[in-house]
């Protein structure tokens, strides 16, 4: 709106409020953004992200506290410090989550959520997810990749700020999923529900 336009608006208020009518009056800001679609962003409907299953265990369980304790101690690289803190707290942080979510890929990114969380004993189906093309989209920022522990994928929707998992539970099991990220960030914005709506923690992996 011009100057000459503010002024002529303002005269004219002047004069009805000198009459003694009363006003009220709700300015619209010209620099709102509103989506094309004329729906606000927060309702408009998710988008489905297609996912692949690159490893999966039906039968996998972890691994008894005893077995688990025996291998890792058998493992140079963590020995004795196995019951010792702070090494036994990180073990228990894996030890006790159901899903684990990745940015980055790297041999040494995946062994203490391997080990910690029981998964070797079905490492061999984990590495056939990290062929070369593979790896190389992840580290390039274009896949993410999540392990998920006693459940089953059903979907993945992308919000608009979050990415979506609605998993089953399962008695047995793991599957290692990888989809294609629309975001950048360092850890994942990933929540994910039962088909029941209760939410499961999400474990950073890198």
């Amino acid at each position: 709106m011009s100057f000459s336009s503010q002024k002529h608006v303002g005269l004219i208020l002047a004069g009805l409020a000198a009459s003694g009518v009363g006003l009220a009056i709700a300015l619209q800001p010209e620099s709102v953004a509103r989506p094309s679609s004329g729906i606000p962003i927060a309702a408009q409907a998710a988008t489905a992200i297609p996912f692949d299953v690159c490893g999966e265990s039906p039968t996998w369980v972890r691994p008894n506290k005893a077995a688990q304790i025996k291998q890792l101690q058998s493992m140079g690289r963590y020995g004795a410090d196995v019951l010792n803190k702070p090494l036994n707290n990180q073990i228990q942080r894996f030890w006790q989550q159901d899903v684990f979510a990745f940015t980055q890929y790297g041999l040494s990114l995946r062994m203490e959520p391997v080990y910690f969380s029981g998964l070797w004993t079905v490492q061999d189906t984990l590495w056939q997810c990290y062929d070369a093309p593979r790896a190389t989209q992840i580290n390039a920022g274009k896949t993410a990749e999540v392990w998920v522990l006693s459940h089953r994928v059903s979907r993945i929707q992308w919000t608009g700020n979050q990415y979506i998992m609605v998993v089953q539970p399962a008695r047995t099991g793991v599957q290692f999923v990888q989809f294609p990220r629309r975001e950048a960030r360092s850890t994942l914005p990933l929540k994910v529900v039962t088909q029941q709506g209760t939410p499961l923690s999400v474990v950073p992996g890198n």
